[in-house]
């Protein structure tokens, strides 16, 4: 594949695409990804430079399982990989979905938007935080609840799926600011956890069963993983941060007068860290920001071994988790004269 030979008009590229053209280095970052990546249908490279995100994430995916030593079976056209994992030699099946914005909302890479709302959010953190977890639950919830239609009418009858662990990746883009959600949404859609903080020096939790909607005002299921419905899903592998950020975090060219704002796991405080370091010194592995959420009621778990990785955090269940110190939460890419994330 040559994903940047610009394969349709000018008029229909993605803003992302058009703001990885402008960089040969993170071009380089992106084409190491897709190394040995095949495109099945012929269609990646028009996909990839038209609404860029999905394609994005698949190379991503690519990346992290060839990084793994898992080897990828793109001889089916469905589901996106059947993977082999290293240790074991188990087989795996990941369905590659992401999240996008509601009608309702901004596109991930309206500018004018983020910039706005970053603003905001250094006036009022809390309320700007609470209400990217909101929009993030709502469109990770729709995203799960697409696939588990999918899994029931299609996936379900290939042979080659069934009796073998089946884990969603999902990657987050469904608003501007889908880089500050860190974990709180998907805890929120796999477990129902709604609150988790320090009261003194012992840790304290809020479950809930269900989120209001903000277009409707209906209510909506949480906590998918608490019961046997989605018994077919293995678990979900999840990323906050695999963005063009995670491409300028690899390159090897760091644009001056430029930082990287981070918010990561603290495992010697009841607060995580927040760090601002210069590009020419910040460095993020391929893996950091990843997560695994395991499904206790799934028919075919996830031996947690294949992923065992410090750059991956591991979810068992409520009660249960494995975090490195330093895990990334939320990273912002910055420039003194305009805001990047």
């Amino acid at each position: 594949m040559n994903l940047f030979q610009i394969a349709v008009k000018e008029e229909m590229l993605h803003p992302n695409f058009k703001k990885v053209l402008k960089h040969k280095d993170l071009q380089k970052v992106i084409n190491s990804w897709a190394i040995g990546f095949e495109d099945r249908d012929n269609k990646f490279v028009k996909e990839f430079q038209t609404t860029f995100n999905s394609s994005f994430w698949e190379l991503y995916l690519h990346a992290c399982f060839s990084g793994l030593g898992f080897k990828m079976d793109y001889t089916k056209n469905t589901p996106d990989f059947i993977i082999t994992t290293r240790k074991n030699k188990k087989e795996l099946i990941v369905e590659a979905v992401t999240t996008r914005n509601a009608e309702i909302d901004s596109p991930e890479h309206d500018a004018e938007m983020k910039l706005d709302q970053y603003i905001k959010a250094e006036e009022n953190h809390t309320e700007v935080h609470k209400l990217v977890v909101q929009v993030a639950t709502e469109r990770i919830l729709a995203s799960v609840s697409d696939k588990y239609k999918k899994y029931l009418s299609s996936y379900s009858k290939l042979d080659y799926v069934l009796h073998k662990p089946f884990i969603l990746a999902v990657g987050a883009y469904e608003q501007p600011l889908f880089l500050k959600q860190g974990i709180g949404a998907i805890l929120k859609v796999c477990y129902g956890l709604d609150k988790a903080e320090y009261r003194g020096a012992r840790p304290y939790f809020e479950y809930t069963t269900d989120i209001i909607k903000r277009s409707t005002g209906s209510s909506i299921d949480v906590g998918i993983f608490n019961n046997d419905k989605y018994k077919f899903l293995s678990g979900i592998l999840f990323s906050p941060v695999a963005s063009i950020g995670k491409v300028r975090a690899l390159s090897l060219n760091k644009i001056k007068n430029s930082y990287f704002e981070t918010y990561t796991y603290n495992d010697y405080d009841t607060k995580g860290s927040i760090n601002r370091t210069k590009s020419n010194k910040y460095k993020e592995s391929l893996l950091d920001g990843m997560v695994f959420l395991a499904n206790p009621h799934a028919v075919n778990p996830v031996d947690f071994e294949e992923f065992d990785n410090p750059d991956i955090a591991l979810v068992l269940d409520n009660n249960n988790s494995l975090f490195k110190h330093g895990h990334l939460f939320s990273r912002t890419f910055i420039r003194t004269d305009l805001i990047n994330l």
